[in-house]
């Protein structure tokens, strides 16, 4: 919100932002805060530890991180598990930026009490992420889309949108879009044409490989012809 005040030299603009302090907390509500935004994270580190220990103990320090290279490498080569890897690391990635950004917003993203809505938990689309929200009271759905301009970027994601459930405002989603699946040069199959395979062994309609739309460069385009003009109306009149 910004102000004018002027004063006895002339017009001055004093542009005034609006903020609040949050409510001090208790430490055993900060910490299982932390817990649960950390939750997977701490997660992965405690396996990890619990297992190079115990690999230290069964096989030896060598041995040990050579299994611990050959699983990384295997989860890496092999294509299903890189997706399924790469795909929740987005996931983390993803869930800790939205807050950053929601914090940082120059629009209103929290409540008076400078609570943000929940994250509940995120997971892997075709076009990235989905990260899921419960609004707290003093918020809604449509304050997130007032920045989806900064979640995009902030997210290292093309573009963000917000996905309303129609049955109970208060859950909703954030749309995270990292690839489109359209925009590619080899076409997509399909799923038709495998039915279609079974019926018959011929390609019906419909069945043709998708394939983005090529663009037509304006200088290609056909002109538009001219609309007929009848100089004499005598000819067309009884």
């Amino acid at each position: 919100m910004a102000k004018s005040i002027r004063g006895a030299r002339g017009a001055r603009r004093v542009d005034v932002m609006e903020f609040w302090h949050a409510p001090k907390q208790h430490w055993i509500v900060v910490g299982l805060g932390v817990l649960l935004r950390w939750r997977a994270e701490i997660f992965l580190a405690a396996v990890f530890l619990v297992g190079m220990a115990w690999l230290y103990h069964e096989v030896g320090e060598g041995f040990a991180w050579l299994i611990f290279t050959g699983v990384v490498v295997v989860v890496v080569l092999v294509p299903q598990t890189r997706w399924f890897v790469f795909s929740r690391f987005w996931c983390l990635v993803d869930r800790h930026r939205l807050r950053t950004c929601l914090r940082q917003a120059r629009a209103r993203t929290m409540n008076l009490d400078g609570a943000l809505p929940f994250m509940l938990w995120a997971r892997p689309t075709k076009t990235g992420e989905r990260v899921w929200l419960w609004s707290r009271a003093g918020s809604s759905a449509g304050d997130l889309e007032a920045v989806l301009e900064y979640i995009a970027p902030a997210c290292y994601a093309r573009d963000a949108r917000v996905h309303r459930v129609r049955k109970l405002s208060t859950l909703f989603a954030v749309e995270v879009i990292r690839r489109d699946p359209l925009d590619r040069s080899t076409p997509i199959d399909s799923p038709l044409a495998k039915v279609a395979n079974l019926v018959r062994k011929s390609r019906g309609e419909g069945t043709e490989p998708i394939a983005a739309a090529p663009v037509v460069p304006v200088r290609d385009k056909p002109a538009p012809r001219p609309a007929a003009v009848v100089d004499d109306l005598s000819d067309y009149i009884d």
